[in-house]
């Protein structure tokens, strides 16, 4: 059964209402909730969510110049691993092979677990015996399979559990919804990762039926 990762924001306009989604979203029963590129800090904003949730993991996001700053990220870890007691996790982004490296050293310092966001199977492969997973993005489940699938099956094979997390747009309907999961499923996927959107609460704990619950809405708590 895939995991459901979901994308909030790092920009809004009521404190409340981010994290009352952010608090809906974990009661639902998400993997893991991880964030947009750019806006705020990502580390201020994990802590605010780590401290009104209790399930999902919270994936911080990273780049080569927090790798060669050790101390720092360590300190940042340690402090998100703690409000969210032991939730917290690393996606390295925009990194070059060697700043991917510095990071998963520095990651071992606080035994974090750490994905590489990938745009081809060759850095897939390249560093999928150092960090526990891969991130893609592509417009459809068989520009995925091209990216990880050999990777997730290689590992897989191996004995060794790894993460593939494919980066979709948010489906049209429940019909896209189900067939998203079977199709980046067959490609080798292991989680969805999606925006948030306010027909995620319905697809999530109601996902097999045919109805839409326009009743439920994020921001309700």
């Amino acid at each position: 059964m895939l995991k459901i990762g979901v994308r909030l924001p790092r920009r809004f306009d009521d404190a409340g209402e981010y994290l009352a989604d952010a608090r809906a979203l974990d009661a639902a029963g998400v993997d893991s909730l991880w964030l947009d590129d750019t806006g705020l800090d990502p580390w201020l904003l994990l802590a605010a969510i780590a401290a009104v949730t209790g399930r999902a993991r919270l994936v911080a996001p990273v780049t080569p110049t927090d790798g060669r700053a050790r101390d720092s990220l360590r300190e940042r870890f340690q402090a998100l691993h703690r409000l969210s007691r032991g939730r917290a996790a690393l996606l390295v982004v925009d990194a070059p092979p060697v700043g991917v490296q510095a990071i998963v050293e520095a990651a071992r310092d606080v035994t974090a677990c750490v994905m590489l966001q990938v745009v081809s199977e060759n850095v897939a492969k390249q560093f999928r015996d150092s960090v526990s997973g891969v991130v893609a993005a592509a417009d459809s489940a068989d520009g995925y399979r091209s990216i990880v699938e050999t990777t997730a099956r290689d590992c897989t094979d191996a004995g060794r559990s790894f993460e593939a997390w494919a980066t979709i747009a948010m489906p049209d309907d429940r019909t896209g919804w189900r067939n998203a999961h079977a199709e980046y499923e067959a490609a080798g996927a292991t989680g969805l990762i999606v925006p948030a959107d306010p027909r995620l609460l319905d697809l999530l704990r109601n996902g097999d039926q045919e109805e839409d619950r326009v009743d439920l809405n994020l921001a309700q708590g």
